[in-house]
């Protein structure tokens, strides 16, 4: 049986406010992240998905690279990279927005 860690989470809420109270992840797939900005923007999903993909997919390699990410309005991302007893990848992202972001 594996023993779980209590975690606390900052979220925003539906009005924007932060609760630092414990609250689950939500979990936002692809799919739905792509119909979000493709909603928001205005284009077309067939245009927009490979521009997409290929933004996340270079997200995702300067992260495996321990590389600090400057991207507004996301924000400031430092990387902390970890190998863990398996064998695998652990990246721990610090990311740092503007009040109001």
């Amino acid at each position: 049986m594996r023993k779980q860690r209590a975690t606390r989470y900052a979220t925003a809420d539906d009005t924007g406010q932060v609760s630092s109270d414990p609250q689950p992840a939500r979990v936002v797939h692809k799919r739905d992240f792509i119909d979000a900005v493709v909603a928001a923007t205005g284009a077309k999903k067939s245009e927009a998905r490979p521009i997409i993909e290929a933004t996340l997919e270079q997200l995702g390699q300067a992260l495996s690279a321990g590389q600090t990410l400057a991207v507004p309005p996301l924000g400031r991302g430092r990387v902390n990279l970890e190998k863990d007893q398996r064998g695998g990848d652990v990246i721990t992202l610090r990311l740092r927005r503007r009040a109001g972001s």
